[in-house]
């Protein structure tokens, strides 16, 4: 597989490219993914769904424990559930600190991929242009008619060498 952004060859699909590092999605895909078709992509959604279900678990254990804390209608359950949605406020919480720092951590390789690659093509293009030699003498070479001077050999001729290679 050739990567369609830098043309690299040896490519695999769902990967990033080993030259340039683009994602390179799988072209014959059957069904759409939940949160998209790329890592980032993937990331955002669990940023996104991370930082959502941390605040409605937050709202939650609130709403529970402003309407009854202190009331004659509160049971156990409710202050249990209350607990509940804190522990799943504070563990997607932590879910999108750490989201978070791996799309930093994704950012900052992507970033010295392209200053790579852009390295590379600033050294792969010439730094002088092509020399003018049309000013100089074409002097024949050292090595042009040079056989004209050696003799022939006389090699004997035998009929078993011939008819081995028959």
């Amino acid at each position: 597989m050739f990567c369609p952004s830098c043309g690299a060859d040896g490519q695999a699909a769902n990967a990033f490219c080993k030259r340039c590092g683009d994602w390179l999605p799988e072209f014959k895909r059957r069904s759409s993914a939940f949160g998209g078709e790329t890592p980032q992509q993937n990331v955002f959604t669990g940023l996104f769904m991370s930082a959502l279900s941390a605040v409605v678990a937050l709202f939650s254990a609130i709403a529970l424990y402003a309407t009854y804390l202190g009331t004659d209608q509160a049971k156990w359950s409710i202050y249990l559930a209350a607990a509940f949605c804190l522990c799943i406020a504070g563990w997607q919480t932590s879910s999108f600190v750490v989201g978070l720092k791996l799309r930093r951590r994704s950012n900052r390789a992507r970033a010295g991929v392209e200053a790579d690659s852009q390295l590379k093509q600033a050294t792969d293009s010439p730094a002088l242009p092509p020399a003018e030699m049309s000013n100089f003498v074409r002097a024949q070479s050292v090595t042009k008619n040079t056989t004209e001077l050696l003799q022939p050999l006389d090699r004997p001729r035998g009929n078993g060498s011939q008819s081995s290679r028959e």
